[in-house]
């Protein structure tokens, strides 16, 4: 969790550039359904929101050429197109608590129906999407769930090289056991043993002003993102997250120049605060760094975004170790042949963690500044992650994948003992399409979560590993 780190983009992608791989939803146009089915690694929702700051410029997605050949249109509704589309799927999941000795395995059923509607005219364009997810294990029912998301984003362009982009999205989810960083007795991850996972809401959103002069362009923006949980339990004990609830504002600035077709370079400064329910775990940071982007446009075949500098970040906390380092990002989709596509997706940002909790109360474990000061283990931590998928058309209608991700948390100071987390998940899929209302899927992940150091500071934590197998069929009308 925050327990550690908890925040963004799993449900929502608002990164300036929207880097997504080949899915049955993304080809149904359906902007809320970012969220995979299968779980993505051991990422949290507490990843910093940025504003889309970008040339004015069209936001197709290069992967769109991948998807069927006749795509599907929607319904005329309210002067705009509405989609509609229904996703029902079984899944085994052969560590459903995330153990690193117990392995009980279960088969989940999962329904979900989502739809969005998008209306564009001269010079403005509005939308908003959303879907349901109902999750119903066969054999244990305390894993049942239901999730959910909804969503708008417009775009206004007073005159040809002047853009305005807005959005804004509320999710209710659940974090998948073993998301977490917090330790419990015998080293096992703390949200492996709760009676049931955690759900949390959470309301993200983004704005941006983008202006073209010439060759060069300027964008501005700010971001947001806000959570909250629905404490868990073990038993009669009651564990207080309040430390992981709280806010992430952003602000930033670009410019950039056109050096060819569709290609700029460019400069930015970003600032930050981190502002939760327990005052030691806030902070404010900033980033300055330079990149690359690539716009879609005629014969493209590269769209996204990297860039690299440095970033700092300063905490409240005494036990928070401040950040002054290096930083990257990326989001790139790639077309290199009109059969092949590929992404690549990266990021390292500063974060903050409850490596262990203390009492405080006669039934509640939490942090605060007490039990931080008392032995807790309260730290700061940068996350490194990279990702990245190959899809290929083996036929008109038949599509297989295949990729992985990589995550390190590199937990900061005295009392992280020098633990460090790794996460690697190598992933691979077949998608089938009969028509272009009809597809078929099957997507496998494992998850291999293997954590080092911190027994110095009595914060060492237990590896584990599942496989997750995912048959689906999604259904467009």
């Amino acid at each position: 969790m925050r327990t550690a780190s908890l925040v963004l983009l799993s449900a929502v992608s608002i990164t300036p550039a929207f880097a997504q791989g080949i899915d049955t939803t993304g080809t149904l146009g359906l902007r809320g359904s970012d969220t995979s089915l299968v779980v993505r690694g051991r990422q949290q929702p507490n990843m910093q929101p940025s504003a889309p700051s970008r040339p004015v410029a069209d936001d197709a997605s290069l992967t769109d050429t991948i998807a069927p050949s006749a795509p599907y249109k929607g319904h005329e509704f309210a002067d705009g197109t509405l989609r509609l589309g229904i996703t029902a799927a079984t899944m085994y999941d052969d560590n459903v608590f995330a153990g690193r000795t117990l392995r009980p395995s279960d088969t989940v059923f999962i329904g979900r129906p989502e739809f969005s509607w998008v209306k564009q005219g001269s010079g403005y364009g509005v939308g908003i999407d959303g879907y349901l997810e109902a999750r119903q294990y066969v054999k244990f029912e305390s894993e049942n769930q239901l999730n959910g998301s909804v969503g708008g984003s417009f775009t206004l362009m007073p005159d040809n090289d002047t853009q305005v982009i807005g959005n804004a999205r509320y999710i209710h989810a659940h974090l998948e056991r073993g998301t977490s960083e917090t330790i419990g007795p015998g080293d096992i991850l703390l949200s492996t043993a709760f009676d049931r996972p955690i759900s949390y809401d959470q309301g993200v959103g983004s704005l941006a002003l983008n202006k073209r002069f010439d060759r060069w362009w300027t964008s501005v923006g700010a971001a947001g993102s806000v959570v909250a949980y629905k404490d868990p339990t073990i038993g009669d004990l009651n564990i207080d997250l309040s430390y992981a609830e709280g806010t992430i504002a952003v602000v930033n600035g670009r410019l950039g120049y056109v050096v060819a077709p569709q290609t700029s370079v460019f400069v930015e400064a970003a600032g930050n605060t981190r502002d939760w329910k327990v005052g030691i775990f806030d902070s404010t940071g900033y980033r300055t760094t330079g990149g690359v982007l690539f716009e879609q446009g005629p014969n493209a075949r590269l769209k996204g975004e990297v860039w690299a500098g440095y970033m700092n970040q300063s905490y409240n906390g005494i036990s928070f170790q401040n950040v002054s380092s290096w930083t990257y990002g990326a989001s790139l989709a790639f077309l290199f042949t009109d059969q092949l596509t590929g992404t690549i997706e990266g990021r390292r940002e500063a974060k903050e963690a409850a490596l262990s909790l203390g009492l405080i109360g006669p039934t509640t474990i939490g942090a605060n500044a007490a039990v931080c000061s008392a032995g807790a283990s309260c730290v700061s931590a940068i996350q490194s992650s990279v990702s990245g998928r190959l899809d290929y058309k083996l036929l008109p209608n038949l599509v297989v994948g295949a990729g992985a991700s990589f995550v390190v948390d590199d937990y900061l100071g005295e009392a992280a003992g020098g633990r460090v987390d790794r996460t690697i998940s190598p992933l691979a899929s077949v998608k089938y399409f009969p028509s272009d209302q009809l597809a078929f899927g099957f997507d496998y992940r494992r998850v291999n979560y293997d954590p080092s150091g911190g027994s110095a500071a009595g914060v060492s934590a237990l590896s584990y590993y599942r496989n997750l197998y995912l048959v689906s069929a999604n259904g467009k009308f």
